[in-house]
């Protein structure tokens, strides 16, 4: 099979395409808000007692974390979105956690995120 090609003369000049704005905003998203160092410092701290098999002090975490959401304002929606996507993270690797272990979560109503 014989390759196909195009010769276009080099005195053509074509124009740059035109890419649309929404296109354009989702090659460059706005950088992610930052996180409070508390907030930081709490998920951090969860992530570890996960990792070291103490799941009630994670569960624990999770409801002072989840307690800070409800109580705090957010800037905008975006923001708050975020942290509920964050606490829902958080609440399904518990979840895991404790299936792997082959152990019953504690009652959800004090780790419930409003989801």
């Amino acid at each position: 099979m014989r390759p196909f090609r195009i010769f276009v003369r080099e005195d053509v000049n074509l124009p740059e395409p035109q890419i649309p704005e929404a296109r354009l905003a989702r090659v460059n998203p706005p950088p992610p808000p930052v996180m409070n160092p508390v907030d930081e410092a709490i998920a951090d701290a969860f992530n570890k007692a996960c990792l070291l098999g103490e799941l009630e002090d994670a569960a624990d975490l999770l409801s002072v974390r989840a307690k800070r959401y409800a109580r705090r304002s957010h800037p905008d929606e975006n923001a708050r979105r975020i942290e509920m996507r964050e606490l829902r993270r958080m609440h399904g690797e518990l979840e895991r956690r404790h299936l792997m272990r082959g152990t019953r979560s504690p009652s959800n109503n004090d780790t419930k995120t409003g989801a």
